[in-house]
C-alpha cells in the first residue's frame, strides 16, 4: 500500500532530477535551434495581430519550456523598435519605452506542417 503513495513522489523526483518538470516540460536553453524558431514565428505573429506601426523584438528571454518536443512555452521581455512595420530588414535600435513581459506558448504541428501560436499574453 505504501508504494501505490510513493511512486507519484519518485516519478516527480525523477522529472525534476532529469530537467522535466510534473507536466513533463524540459527547460531549454534561448539558443537552442527550436526556440529559435518559436521565438522568431511567435514574434512575426505578434507584429502582425498588433495594431501598432512600429515592429517589437524579444530584448530578453526569461524562460523557455518545451513539452513533447512540438509545444513551447516562451516568457520573455520585448520591446518596441524604431523600425515601421513593413520598412524591410536592417538594424532596429529599441526604443526607450517600456518593456512588456509576454508569454507566448507556440506549437509546432507536424500533422499539418505549420506552426500554430496558441497563446499571447503580455502585460
Amino acid at each position: 500500500m505504501m508504494w501505490k503513495l510513493a511512486f507519484p513522489f519518485l516519478a516527480a523526483l525523477l522529472a525534476v532530477g532529469f530537467g522535466q518538470d510534473t507536466e513533463g516540460f524540459t527547460e531549454l536553453k534561448a539558443n537552442d535551434p527550436g526556440v529559435q524558431t518559436a521565438l522568431k514565428f511567435a514574434m512575426d505573429e505578434y507584429n502582425k495581430a498588433s495594431p501598432d506601426v512600429y515592429l517589437y523584438v524579444v530584448v530578453k528571454v526569461i524562460r523557455v519550456q518545451r513539452k513533447v518536443g512540438y509545444k513551447y512555452i516562451l516568457t520573455v521581455k520585448i520591446a518596441r523598435t524604431e523600425c515601421i512595420k513593413d520598412s524591410g530588414d536592417g538594424p532596429c535600435p529599441v526604443f526607450t519605452d517600456p518593456e512588456y513581459q509576454c508569454r507566448f506558448v507556440v506549437y509546432n504541428s507536424v500533422w499539418f506542417r505549420r506552426w500554430m501560436l496558441l497563446e499571447n499574453k503580455c502585460s
